[in-house]
């Protein structure tokens, strides 16, 4: 399994492909790499796809301090912080 630095490096490369930078963000999940996923949620230039499924994956893995953070993030999207919220 690769490193949670490795996958984070995946996902926010461009130049990777789709399926790649979506098995890596799911790498962070069952890694419970929860501050990378919250990194990934709030990196600006990022495909929206990819902050969604990172979302998606802390809220699976009930990552309450890493949502809560979300939430109260006001630089963040307002229906990125509202997905947050309901997935506390």
């Amino acid at each position: 399994m690769s490193s949670p630095r490795s996958l984070f490096q995946t996902v926010v490369d461009k130049n990777a492909p789709r399926y790649a930078r979506e098995d890596a963000i799911d790498g962070l999940a069952k890694a419970g790499a929860t501050t990378q996923l919250r990194l990934i949620v709030v990196t600006n230039g990022l495909d929206g796809r990819y902050r969604r499924q990172a979302l998606n994956a802390l809220g699976q893995y009930r990552a309450m301090n890493e949502l809560e953070k979300l939430v109260d993030d006001r630089s963040l999207a307002r229906p990125l912080r509202e997905r947050a919220k309901e997935l506390t």
